[in-house]
């Protein structure tokens, strides 16, 4: 059956005109009427934001220093606005694209080659779209999020169409991680790669084993896709995760440089540096990969206040402190507010921040002067607000003319913040912590948590009260320990208080403690059996 272009919409992501016109002129030779350009990374999600493509050229190598092709598909694809029912297609040499479809999901589904000719561009599309016409209901479900009807489907369609069987399982395997399935995925995918060597089916079989905890074998099987040398995130972010959760932040930290030479411009591997590098005090790695991180993480569903504040408080801890650094830590500190307009809670830090890198070049009447700006701040801030950075406020306080009305106003905060849901489990998960009744303590943090999620001290009280329950022995151990690690993952040191980033270190390696003697017995038993 001949495929028809009349009624696709195609979107190029290209910088070379001269590329970019040759391509368009063969789309419209083949019937294309609606072809849209991009010249960047960040443009082209612009574009996938506001309307949908059902062919998406990309071009892999987009520039020194600019995103490449396959960010594009892992940022759409971390951002949720890539489509299943999408095709991308990578413009790569056929030799690289071998290296390039490492990643489970974001990968792209087909590649094409410069020179471009008219009979390649159709040879290409059509073998993948009829494979996407096949499954055609699948990807609706997926784009639809309805993932139980997608298990369903997969099964479906492997049954009628056996020769796209490893196509549906990759499908299968997504979804079954997506919805916590993770021993049924692993089965998956180490079914897959006994029968047949997919780089992605081992991704995917090492993010399984980390999402159980089993960081020694993930580390096994991670470490076989990067030695192939295969492009793909996920691999060094998932290996040096299994590093990091078995107290080995050194390697996590090369692991992670690694990675970095390789894509100087994924957000989400720069981020993970700088928060271990501020763990290991390696400051000059975390200034360079949080200043990298805030670069590229512009315009993206990365971008964070967290990389700011964590970059000026990597400034502040460094030895040497001049004027050039002061200047870099305020600028700083007011690009943040610039790029979250009109949010009070990083207008608030920001003047915080200020306070804290005055007292550090010594000029205390501007200090002075910024920590009433930041007390002013506070008190314009919901209850709620208030009750989240009541502790980094007062500790941003010290040392200036306002810590007596900061002590008295935290005093106010404590009182008022009891009638808060969120705020009377915590404080009842503190006094049974203190009676050593941890698991009820556990209980009350989990209900505080799930009303006011991701709030560093809540996370801080939930872990350590589940460290404490896992130190008896019991079925619950190893997912105690696989949530505390979990929690702990999620925080991002370098945007904590100095007291919060001690609180972390200590809980950090208590819990890498625990894990790897939990992992060593439980390995010892396996070659025992």
């Amino acid at each position: 059956m001949e495929i028809s272009y009349s009624d696709k919409k195609v979107l190029i992501v290209d910088n070379r005109l001269e590329d970019l016109g040759e391509l368009k002129m063969i789309l419209g030779s083949m019937g294309v009427a609606e072809i849209q350009v991009a010249s960047s990374v960040n443009m082209a999600l612009v574009l996938l934001r506001e309307k949908h493509y059902d062919i998406c050229f990309v071009l892999f190598d987009l520039g020194k220093d600019h995103k490449n092709g396959l960010q594009l598909i892992q940022e759409a694809t971390a951002e949720g606005i890539r489509q299943y029912s999408t095709i991308f297609t990578l413009i790569v040499d056929p030799e690289r694209s071998k290296l390039l479809f490492g990643s489970l999901d974001s990968s792209p589904d087909t590649y094409i080659s410069k020179p471009y000719s008219e009979p390649k561009v159709r040879f290409r599309l059509e073998k993948i779209m009829r494979v996407k016409q096949v499954v055609r209901p699948l990807d609706e479900l997926l784009d639809q999020g309805r993932m139980p009807e997608a298990l369903q489907m997969c099964d479906q369609l492997t049954q009628s169409y056996p020769a796209l069987k490893l196509y549906i399982h990759r499908l299968r395997g997504i979804v079954l991680l997506e919805e916590g399935c993770y021993a049924q995925a692993e089965q998956l995918f180490d079914s897959i790669v006994a029968q047949r060597v997919q780089p992605w089916a081992r991704v995917g079989q090492g993010v399984a084993l980390c999402r159980l905890g089993d960081y020694l074998n993930a580390r096994q099987v991670l470490q076989q896709v990067i030695d192939e040398s295969h492009f793909c995130v996920e691999a060094y972010t998932w290996l040096a995760r299994t590093f990091r959760a078995l107290g080995e932040r050194g390697e996590a930290i090369g692991l992670l440089r690694k990675a970095v030479m390789l894509q100087p411009t994924v957000p989400e591997l720069l981020g993970a540096l700088g928060s271990l590098a501020a763990q290991n005090q390696e400051w000059n790695v975390a200034v360079e990969a949080y200043s990298n991180a805030i670069r590229h993480a512009r315009q993206s569903c990365f971008q964070s206040d967290d990389y700011y504040f964590s970059l000026v408080s990597a400034l502040l801890a460094r030895d040497q402190f001049d004027r050039d650094i002061e200047e870099h830590a305020i600028r700083t500190l007011e690009d943040a507010v610039l790029a979250f307009p009109g949010e009070p809670i990083v207008q608030f830090k920001s003047r915080l921040m200020v306070a804290q890198v005055y007292r550090r070049a010594g000029v205390q009447a501007r200090a002075n002067l910024a920590a009433r700006n930041a007390f002013d701040l506070f008190c314009e801030l919901e209850l709620t607000e208030k009750a989240e950075w009541v502790e980094p406020f007062l500790e941003g306080m010290e040392g200036t003319s306002v810590e007596a009305d900061a002590q008295s106003m935290k005093q106010h905060v404590n009182r008022d913040s009891a009638a808060l849901e969120w705020g009377k489990l915590n404080i009842q998960g503190m006094l049974s912590y203190r009676k050593k009744d941890y698991q009820k303590a556990l209980g009350f943090f989990v209900r505080a948590d799930s009303i006011l999620p991701n709030n560093p001290s809540l996370t801080l009280n939930l872990v350590q009260a589940a460290l404490e329950q896992a130190r008896h022995p019991g079925e619950q151990r190893s997912e105690l320990l696989l949530q505390s690690d979990n929690a702990l993952y999620g925080i991002n040191y370098g945007a904590l208080s100095l007291r919060q980033q001690k609180r972390y270190l200590s809980l950090s390696d208590r819990c890498a403690d625990m894990v790897r003697t939990m992992a060593e017995g439980k390995r010892e038993a396996e070659e025992n059996i």
